[in-house]
């Protein structure tokens, strides 16, 4: 993600690739970027999960789960908050690795049930009402982008969703297709009774 809006057309390409057609090396490309953009440039290193073929064979997998996160510890350098919508976006609608009710228990109810989360997971009557309504077609998430909106003026990712209309935490809506709602409050609660 560079910072200079004329550079723009350099993002998704490689670092290689962009010094290559400068006849330069890649090294002095990369160090002489980062000084024209005063350290402003975020870049993006695939060390995890590169090969798709690999990926959707441990998505197919019986026992797999789906999750990741570092619980916002490096906010500045990645955002994977959209792990859930890439799945049914990208390997689902894109890739139709599996069907979307099976991405979906992925998601929910196998995630429940595994980690002994009582009542959530599924909706039937008693069940605390956690809801994502989305479209199916246009479901995914976006390019990230940079905000600079944490104390002291710092950067962080963002991801943005595509294709959700609405999020429910224990019934009450705290998110529509603008993003989190002012008048939610705060329905979540700690869990902190497991099944086993």
């Amino acid at each position: 993600m560079v910072r200079d809006d004329s550079r723009r057309g350099w993002e998704g390409r490689s670092v290689g690739a962009l010094a290559a057609a400068e006849g330069r090396h890649p090294f002095d490309w990369l160090l002489d970027l980062a000084l024209a953009e005063n350290l402003q440039t975020v870049l993006t290193a695939v060390l995890l999960n590169s090969d798709d073929e690999q990926v959707a064979r441990l998505l197919r997998h019986p026992n797999s789960i789906v999750s990741l996160s570092d619980a916002g510890a490096h906010v500045t350098f990645l955002c994977d908050a959209g792990f859930g919508l890439h799945l049914l976006g990208h390997w689902v609608r894109d890739k139709r690795l599996m069907p979307l009710a099976q991405a979906i228990r992925k998601l929910t109810s196998g995630q429940a049930k595994l980690f002994g989360i009582v009542d959530r997971g599924v909706i039937r009557p008693g069940a605390w009402a956690d809801l994502l309504l989305f479209d199916p077609a246009t479901v995914g998430r976006g390019e990230s982008v940079r905000r600079f909106d944490l104390p002291g003026g710092s950067s962080r990712l963002h991801t943005p969703s595509r294709g959700v209309h609405g999020v429910w935490v224990n019934g009450v809506r705290i998110a529509d297709a603008d993003g989190l709602r002012a008048d939610s409050g705060r329905p979540g609660r700690v869990l902190r009774e497991f099944a086993s």
